[in-house]
Order: C-alpha cells, then structure tokens, then sequence
C-alpha cells in the first residue's frame, strides 16, 4: 500500500503569502500587500514555506512558489496572537495623520523627516491593519491615501498632462504634449476628460485654435506635480515691436487714424497704412465707421494680442 499523504497545515499567513507568490507576486513587500500582512510577519511567512519546501529565492532574492508549492492543497489554522501586534503605533498615527490628502512615498518621507524605507514599512503596516489604501497596486507607494479616500484619480498620461499645463497662461494642445511627452494620438483625449472633469478650462485662441489654461481645482489636485515641465506659450499671430507698439498707441487712445499714428510714432505714412491693412486682415484692428478716414480701434483679439505681448515682455 502507497504511504498516507500527510495533510498540509498553513496558518492563515502563511497561506495569504502562498496564494500571492501563486499571484506572481514577488518581493516581499509585494508579497505582504497583496497578502495584507506587515512585513515582518511576511518573513515569518515566507521563511516557513520556504522550509516546507513550497517557496524559494532566486539569486536576486526574489521569491516564487516551487511546484510544489503551486499545486499543494492545504488546511488553514489561525496564526498565534502578536503581543501589541494590532496596536498603532506613534509612527503609524504620525502618518496617519499627516494623510489629509492623498500622498506620494517621498513626499510622506520629506514631511515626517525620515527614510523611504521607514515610510515603506509603515505604510505596508497600515495596509494590513485597513488603514491605508494604493492607487496603484503595480506601484504602490506611487500614491497613499486614507482607506475610504474617495479621490478620483488620473491615470499616469493624465497626471502629466495636468501637471503639464500652466495657470499664468495658456497653452495649446501641441505645446501640452511637447511638455508631457504623451503620444500624439492621446494628448486630445486626455485633455478633454481633463475638462469634463473641471480640473482644466478651455478656450479660443489668438489664433483661432483651441487653448487651454489649468483651473483652480486642477492646481489643488494631489496628483499636479509643482516641480513638472510646464507647456510653453503658443505663438502669437503678431510678434514684432512695432505691432506691439502700434497696438498700445490706439488702446490707450481707444481709437486713432492712421494719421494720428503716424505722428504719435514717427512711422512713415506709407509703412503704418501696410501695417493697419496688415492687423486688420490679421483681425486686430477695425474702423469704427465707414468714412475712408475713420478712426481704427482695438478689436477683442487684439485687446487679448496686446495683452499677451505686454505680459511676454514684463516676464
């Protein structure tokens, strides 16, 4: 007769570390999310499976489930009480606390004044114990929030798109996806679930394209980073000195000839009526009559060109 198969007792933690080396999870702090351990009982775990021969380390000190350990079955027993092992502790209330909003890992780090690693088996702690949650579960300590964070979050494309675009100006489509480096065929899409989210606003630009600015509520979202690359300004439709000045001169006048502008900027005659024929084609500027001698004022694109270039060159 064949020899009776002993049946195979885990305690609950070492079947919780079990079924996630099963899951291909393969570090032990991998391990112990996915198991919803602390660190130190997923040591504890992992080195008994490993006695039992169902788990074992690769020369990268990487962990997997032997054959064994993928097909066994067992039975499960409770694991035996930690002394003070689901008491808070000061590090843990510390953290705690401090998430009033979701958090990256080293941004935790920097405000409670200690290593990445301490934050890491922390948060890992909290995690077990249902405090914490994970954005991404791929890349955990990417983002940390409170167990219950209702947060809605952006997919890493559209956190760098949001944290592409700027408050002080606008920015175009182009110029975004220049500075988020997001592929070309996404940069629209992403834009657009930005603005229906309210996070971004967006409006007609000088040129007649679509422009778009980052709105209150997207400069607040935990996931904007202020250290990104921010898009550049689009060109304007006119760049030079001269349009610059020839613009001022009529706005602060609201409405000027082209002989008044003439003589207030000492342009010859002929140059200044090209130029007004210019802007107006441009849609700059605009009679306020039908006299061939009235006055041209400032049309909204230009009110909204001279401002553009008055910022530009006081930046």
């Amino acid at each position: 007769m064949p020899p009776k198969v002993r049946n195979l007792t885990l305690t609950h933690s070492q079947a919780a570390c079990l079924i996630a080396l099963r899951r291909c999870k393969d570090s032990k702090t991998k391990i112990a999310i996915e198991a919803k351990l602390d660190l130190i009982k997923t040591a504890t775990a992992l080195g008994a499976l490993g006695r039992l021969g169902l788990a074992k380390r690769n020369q990268v000190n990487k962990w997997h489930a032997t054959a064994r350990g993928k097909t066994c079955r067992y039975e499960t027993v409770p694991d035996r009480l930690r002394r003070n092992g689901a008491v808070l502790g000061a590090g843990g209330r510390r953290l705690l606390a401090l998430l009033d909003r979701p958090m990256r890992g080293r941004e935790i780090a920097e405000k409670l004044g200690v290593t990445h690693q301490r934050v890491r088996q922390l948060v890992v702690k909290l995690h077990a114990q249902g405090y914490v949650s994970f954005c991404d579960q791929v890349n955990a300590f990417w983002m940390v929030m409170r167990a219950g964070d209702k947060t809605r979050f952006l997919s890493r494309d559209e956190e760098r798109v949001l944290s592409a675009i700027p408050r002080e100006y606008v920015t175009d489509a182009i110029k975004v996806r220049l500075a988020a480096r997001v592929p070309e065929n996404k940069v629209e899409q992403i834009l657009e679930s930005l603005i229906v989210r309210r996070l971004v606003e967006a409006s007609e630009g000088l040129r007649g394209n679509r422009v778009y600015r980052i709105t209150a509520a997207g400069l607040k979202h935990p996931q904007r980073a202020r250290s990104a690359r921010r898009a550049q300004e689009p060109r304007l439709p006119v760049e030079s000195d001269r349009v610059r000045k020839v613009l001022s001169a009529i706005s602060g006048s609201r409405a000027l000839r082209i002989k008044d502008v003439t003589e207030t900027l000492q342009i010859p005659h002929q140059s200044i009526n090209a130029l007004m024929q210019y802007l107006k084609r441009k849609h700059l500027v605009e009679k306020t009559g039908q006299n061939l001698h009235a006055p041209y004022s400032l049309t909204e694109t230009g009110h909204a060109a001279l401002a553009e270039m008055t910022r530009r060159q006081a930046a």
